[in-house]
């Protein structure tokens, strides 16, 4: 009964290891868990997290959580944060500056800055999303150009 078990939850949301997170919940004793609002929030963080319902994950981060529990959940929304925009990147090409703020789960003038820092304009409340370039890396360069000329070869000799 010792056991940190809403910290050790929390410890898997931020591992991503949202399976794990869920039969942790599943094995603990159901005294444990009734008595426990701290885990009982956790286990809504995981469950927002599991069903991807990203804009209510702000909601759930926003339980009183003890001094201890604190620096994780911080940690959590930090990178929960920072792979929303990176979706957002990847999903969007113009998208209000509302809706940024209730996927990112800030204001929208914080919205406005991450958007900023990302090199994407905002313009009367919509985001215009530049898609990042994709890297190619040295090796990939030299097997791609080796591809394009040997389909090149194999187009010509037939």
């Amino acid at each position: 009964e010792q056991w940190p078990h809403a910290l050790h939850l929390l410890a898997h949301i931020y591992a991503a290891n949202l399976e794990d997170a869920r039969f942790l919940y599943k094995r603990t004793p159901d005294n444990i868990k009734q008595g426990s609002p701290e885990l009982q929030a956790a286990f809504g963080l995981l469950q927002r997290m599991w069903v991807k319902d990203y804009q209510h994950v702000w909601t759930a981060l926003q339980f009183g959580w003890s001094p201890q529990a604190q620096p994780l959940v911080a940690a959590i929304a930090e990178k929960r944060r920072g792979q929303m925009v990176e979706l957002v990147g990847r999903a969007y090409a113009n998208i209000s500056l509302g809706k940024l703020a209730a996927l990112l789960g800030c204001g929208e003038a914080e919205a406005a800055q991450a958007a900023a820092s990302k090199g994407w304009e905002v313009a009367d409340g919509v985001v215009e999303v530049k898609q990042a370039a994709p890297t190619v890396r040295a090796g990939e360069a030299v097997a791609q150009r080796s591809l394009q000329r040997l389909t090149e070869y194999v187009v010509h000799l037939e």
